[in-house]
């Protein structure tokens, strides 16, 4: 029999080893590797996960291989033994301890881990238990993740760019493709120099064409491209896009044959933008894939699902055709097929894969049937929604057909009929010279009254200051303030009257952008004339009266297209210089003084009047207004209204002073007289000093103009040329250093 106590001592054993034979059994159980230090830090017993984790024979070789278990050096240099040594030690200590620590197998495959350490009383003495968190694959979801984010901001960094670089080419784009519209407009031109300056025009198109393909492709791909719907009518759609390819490729002998239903509704709402280029996209394949032969268009509809309307779009040709296979790969290589027979194909091999994005996006289908040598056949099924199931009937289907194709033209500004509008009053904002040349040029046959400024501070002053404009052209991407900020601070003001964005970044959606912060329209840059046009008509000419649209179009027509020298006589042109010149002297100088001088405004009002007249006397009806509002305003002793309008006013007069110079049959006699004249040369330039001493950039350039009349050597016509880029961006102290350094190379050289 046991006593009492030697029972209890019994059970308390027993206990004891059932409790550690079933904390045995749970940590063999744990999913984590776990084994134990005693205190002498050495390893008295692992679980099965250890093992497995480590790919070893068994518990022992855990045990006695556990040194190899780590490298020689933790990431951060420490000796493994010394660091783990430390933190077992510091768990020991303080009870608890965790940590990521870099295991590896006997083979060296690092393994890493998160580590915790835990004190524990094991037969009557600490010990400490060991938990290793197998971090392999916590660190291979985080690198997925990773390469994910890494991917999603390559590809927002890749759009961000293009959007910018988009901006930063399309500002030259805009000065190359608007000075040559500029300049085809001059009924003077040669042949040969129109079809030198169309040349120009149409490569710049083109090039402009790929800019877009490449950013359209950005934005696909960074999923940021968006469909604006609107609505629109299905003969203005066929229309713009039939002419708009047979002005591309008129040369070519191809028949164009054009076939719509007449049971097609008119008008649809979708986004009428992207469907134009889908058929532009196609069309223009089938143009330049096919030499001879004959391009069939056909538009036709059919009843969709969800009470929407497919509109269905087929285009046939005769051209090269294509094998399965690059049927198969159209639309999802960014290439050409058949490069070598293609390489003198314009384009960039993107315009079918944004077609076959753009149909996914709008639920769009294509079909295409295609054999070499014989042709291909596309067809486009897109569903739309139908506004008006008034059909287009049998008149306007057939109009549409009987397009006088042959009488398209390269050239869009030709087909621009431009209203007189003197009425009219403008301020365009763009803080780039070549882009305010390029705007006013196109604007000036229109006879608008146009102030310029180079920033959104400049423009925020003029309103400020009381100016008001039919139209103000506002530049979207400036400097320290761009065009929506400039907006947001003019419409604070109260500023009712239009603005107009003019945007090198074809953003999307930009159209909702711009109207909520204050903008009436937006015109892309380059600038199209169509569009300045529309504006122009919209935002000003039907804004005022008839009676005075109509006055306007009569003077235009007495004015047969402007000043013609040919009618005014050589004698009065010769007074109206002398008097110009001299007029433009003294208000120049009253300019300068700021009307402080007791004498000035009646020196003003004299000067201002003699001008009035004289221009009219000439046949510059608009200048001569002007001149009589600055008489007005001299009358009335309203200087800020002189010395804000005075400057537009000396320019006018300089430009139509320049109009009347003499021949050039005069001009080279001129020239003959005074080439090698170094004492005029000269005075002049110091002139020019004085007048950029003052900050006076008109006379300055006037002065130039003077001596780029003349021949000079090349020292001289090297100096002059430098003037005249400084000049440009108005760095007027660089251009009296270069005149200073000039006069003084003169004055060394024996006379």
């Amino acid at each position: 029999m046991f006593s009492k106590d030697e029972y209890e001592t019994d059970n308390s054993e027993t206990e004891k080893r059932e409790a550690e034979e079933r904390a045995r059994i749970m940590i063999d159980a744990a999913p984590f590797c776990t084994f134990f230090w005693d205190k002498n830090l050495r390893i008295i017993d692992c679980n099965q996960e250890a093992v497995k984790m480590f790919e070893l024979s068994g518990k022992q070789e855990f045990i006695e291989k556990f040194a190899q278990l780590s490298p020689e050096y933790q990431p951060d240099g420490i000796p493994s033994r010394e660091k783990g040594v430390e933190l077992v030690g510091k768990a020991l200590e303080e009870g608890y301890s965790r940590f990521e620590w870099m295991h590896q197998k006997l083979n060296g495959e690092p393994i890493p881990a998160e580590v915790t350490c835990i004190r524990v009383k094991h037969k009557g003495e600490f010990t400490v238990t060991e938990y290793i968190r197998d971090l392999r694959e916590q660190r291979a979801v985080m690198a997925e993740m990773r390469k994910a984010e890494i991917a999603v901001e390559s590809s927002k960094a890749k759009s961000d760019f293009l959007a910018k670089m988009s901006h930063e080419i399309r500002t030259p784009m805009n000065a190359i493709l608007g000075i040559t519209e500029i300049q085809l407009q001059d009924d003077a031109l040669s042949q040969s120099a129109k079809d030198a300056l169309e040349r120009i025009y149409n490569s710049a198109d083109l090039l402009l064409g790929i800019i877009n393909d490449i950013l359209d492709l950005s934005k696909i791909e960074a999923g940021k491209l968006e469909l604006i719907p609107a609505q629109y009518d299905i003969a203005s759609l066929i229309h713009d896009t039939v002419q708009l390819n047979m002005m591309r490729y008129e040369s070519k002998p191809i028949e164009f044959k054009l076939d719509v239903s007449e049971k097609v509704p008119i008008m649809f709402t979708g986004d009428e933008l992207r469907i134009k280029q889908i058929l532009n996209n196609i069309l223009s394949n089938a143009f330049k894939y096919t030499q001879e032969g004959s391009i069939v268009f056909s538009v036709s509809a059919e009843s969709g699902s969800d009470n929407n309307v497919n509109l269905v779009f087929g285009i046939s040709d005769t051209g090269q055709g294509m094998t399965a296979e690059q049927v198969r790969k159209l639309g999802s290589e960014y290439s050409r097929y058949n490069m070598e027979a293609n390489r003198k194909t314009e384009g960039t091999g993107l315009g079918m894969n944004i077609t076959h994005n753009l149909l996914n996006m709008m639920n769009g289908t294509i079909h295409i049937e295609s054999s070499p040598g014989v042709g291909s056949v596309f067809t486009v099924r897109i569903p739309q929604k139908c506004t008006d199931v008034e059909p287009l009937g049998r008149e306007m289907a057939d109009n549409l057909m009987q397009l006088n194709l042959a009488s398209a033209l390269k050239i869009k500004t030709v087909q621009i009929n431009r209203e007189y509008m003197p009425y009219g009053s403008v301020l365009i904002v763009d803080d780039v010279e070549s882009n305010l040349y390029v705007a006013k040029g196109l604007m000036a046959s229109y006879g608008l009254s146009i102030d310029t400024v180079m920033s959104g501070f400049e423009a925020i002053d003029k309103i400020r200051e009381g100016s008001v404009y039919d139209v103000i052209f506002m530049d979207h991407m400036m400097p320290k303030m761009d065009g929506i900020e400039a907006a947001k601070i003019i419409r604070s003001f109260g500023y009712t009257k239009p603005i107009v964005a003019l945007t090198a970044n074809a953003l999307t959606g930009q159209s909702e952008m711009f109207f909520k912060s204050g903008f009436d329209d937006f015109i892309s840059k380059p600038i199209d004339i169509r569009q300045l046009n529309m504006s122009l008509n919209r935002l000003v000419r039907d804004k005022y009266p008839q009676e005075v649209v109509e006055a306007a179009r009569q003077q235009k027509g007495q004015m047969t297209g402007g000043l013609n020298l040919q009618i005014v006589d050589p004698q009065l042109a010769e007074f109206f210089l002398r008097d110009a010149k001299k007029a433009a002297a003294i208000l120049e100088a009253i300019y300068i003084n700021k009307c402080r001088r007791a004498d000035d405004i009646s020196m003003f009002i004299i000067n201002i009047h003699a001008m009035k007249s004289a221009l009219s006397n000439v046949g510059e009806n608009e200048a001569s207004a002007a001149a009589g509002k600055l008489e007005q305003a001299g009358r009335e002793k309203d200087t800020k209204y002189i010395l804000d309008e005075l400057p537009t006013f000396l320019e006018l007069l300089y430009s139509i002073v320049y109009k009347f110079e003499e021949k050039e049959e005069k001009q080279k006699e001129k020239k003959a007289e005074m080439e090698g004249d170094i004492t005029l040369l000269k005075e002049q330039l110091k002139e020019m000093r004085a007048a950029c001493s003052i900050y006076n950039k008109k006379a300055a350039k006037y002065l130039l103009a003077e001596l780029k009349k003349m021949t000079w050597p090349a020292p001289a016509e090297e100096c002059l040329g430098k003037i005249a880029g400084l000049l440009l961006h108005s760095d007027f102290d660089d251009v009296i250093k270069v005149i200073n350094i000039y006069l003084q190379q003169i004055d060394e050289i024996p006379q």
